[in-house]
């Protein structure tokens, strides 16, 4: 008797050890999903991607009225022309979610494909002499500048611990090096001109080349680099046994105010795009105009303004490291609300010049971390249907061309200040709902 009593208290002992060291097990297994990364090859070529991308979007800019003008292309065409990027890029999530489903370096392939061709079409527009055509252009280019692929990628390869970080050297120094070197290009390159028959090649066509040819060199490195498979999370519900989930159903209340912090987070990084487009072709045209600097002194400004969160944008990623990411979120929102005062006409360009890059820095920082909380607030199985959101943000973009090239200096100063404004009081109303799950 005594003998089955002993037997059953070391059964008993055995079940408990085994149960106490599987809680470790599980926990560690978060860890490790919350710690894991991906290869730095990988990590440069997304970083590319969203050079390119941004590359794209900005290596118009000087030139883009004047083109516009060329062609005898109505008043404030170059606003539409230039946004219209945005409109193709938002058109194509929907089909790269399949794309993705399927393979990544497919989707990536596919991208650089529809930037190429839609850089020649706008290049053609002059020879054609039909400005619609760069309209079509941009459109077309703008289907492979969406930043969805790149950032489902990264939410899916990159744990919570590294996110911030990661995410502020590839998308800050990626968005960066294309926002500065895009306006730079193109002030070096009009100086490049010669003819090859009909077709004529100057300061108006060479972004559409310069941008056909630097996709060659991509699809190469994407060729060697990038992972073949499918997404993890797109299409299924649960990837593995060991990646955290929202295991209880959540109260009514609680979800409702956990979908407003997501909601927010989606608006703000729409915001600081649409707000970083406006900047960009509003500070071009009064360089230009107001304040009668040349194409290429322009473009050096502004390239310059752009390339300073190449330097700001990985003292963020440390600092994400040691602080909160809504604490540094609502830090740049208020560096943003005071450098916006700045931009307001007051008869010299001392202000404004100082203003620039405070608001540049502000506006690419919010969308940085918003985009990594957005990917932290949200529970595994919600990160497939965040990013798609995410990823139609880019049609604030064309608003924000449009914006900028329609509003007065002190009129889109004031839109900035009170964008701001809102977005710090969202902020703040949603902070205690801002952390990882």
């Amino acid at each position: 008797m005594s003998g089955r009593v002993h037997l059953g208290a070391a059964r008993r002992r055995e079940r408990d050890a085994v149960s106490q060291a599987a809680e470790p097990a599980e926990d560690d297994a978060e860890d490790d999903y919350d710690d894991r990364t991906t290869t730095k090859k990988v990590l440069v070529v997304s970083f590319l991607q969203i050079f390119l991308a941004s590359f794209y979007y900005t290596i118009v800019l000087p030139t883009s009225r004047l083109y516009a003008e060329s062609l005898n292309a109505p008043k404030h065409f170059d606003g539409f022309m230039v946004g219209a990027a945005a409109v193709g890029s938002v058109f194509m999530n929907p089909v790269y979610r399949l794309i993705l489903a399927k393979s990544i370096a497919g989707t990536m392939h596919f991208q650089v494909a529809c930037l190429q061709v839609g850089s020649v079409l706008y290049s053609l527009a002059q020879v054609a002499g039909i400005y619609e055509l760069l309209i079509v252009g941009r459109l077309i280019g703008g289907m492979g500048a969406s930043l969805y692929p790149i950032f489902q990628f990264i939410a899916e390869e990159v744990g919570k611990k590294h996110r911030s970080r990661v995410l502020s050297n590839i998308s800050g120094l990626g968005k960066s090096f294309g926002f500065a070197l895009g306006p730079i290009f193109a002030a070096c390159l009009a100086y490049v001109d010669f003819n090859i028959g009909d077709l004529v090649v100057d300061k108006e066509t060479n972004p559409g080349w310069t941008v056909a040819i630097l996709c060659l060199f991509q699809t190469f490195l994407i060729v060697t680099t990038f992972p073949r498979r499918g997404s993890r999370l797109i299409g299924k519900e649960k990837v593995s046994p060991s990646l955290p989930v929202a295991t209880n159903p959540l109260p009514l209340r609680e979800k409702v105010l956990h979908w407003l912090t997501l909601a927010l987070c989606v608006v703000t990084i729409a915001i600081a795009n649409g707000f970083i487009s406006a900047w960009q072709i509003a500070t071009t045209t009064v360089i230009q105009l107001n304040f009668k600097w040349s194409v290429q002194s322009s473009a050096l400004l502004v390239g310059g303004i752009a390339f300073t969160p190449a330097f700001v944008s990985p003292a963020l990623g440390k600092l994400s490291d040691r602080m909160e990411d809504r604490k540094i979120l609502i830090g740049v929102t208020m560096v943003g609300i005071l450098s916006s005062v700045l931009l307001f006409d007051y008869g010299t360009p001392i202000p404004y010049l100082i203003g620039c890059p405070l608001v540049f820095n502000a506006f690419s920082a919010q969308a940085v971390f918003a985009l990594s909380l957005s990917t932290k607030v949200a529970f595994i199985s919600e990160v497939d249907l965040v990013m798609r959101y995410v990823g139609c943000t880019t049609i604030l973009r064309a608003g924000g061309y449009v914006l900028g090239t329609y509003l007065s200096m002190n009129d889109l100063a004031t839109a900035f200040v009170a964008g701001m404004s809102a977005l710090l009081l969202g902020t703040l109303l949603c902070y205690r709902r801002m952390v990882p799950n």
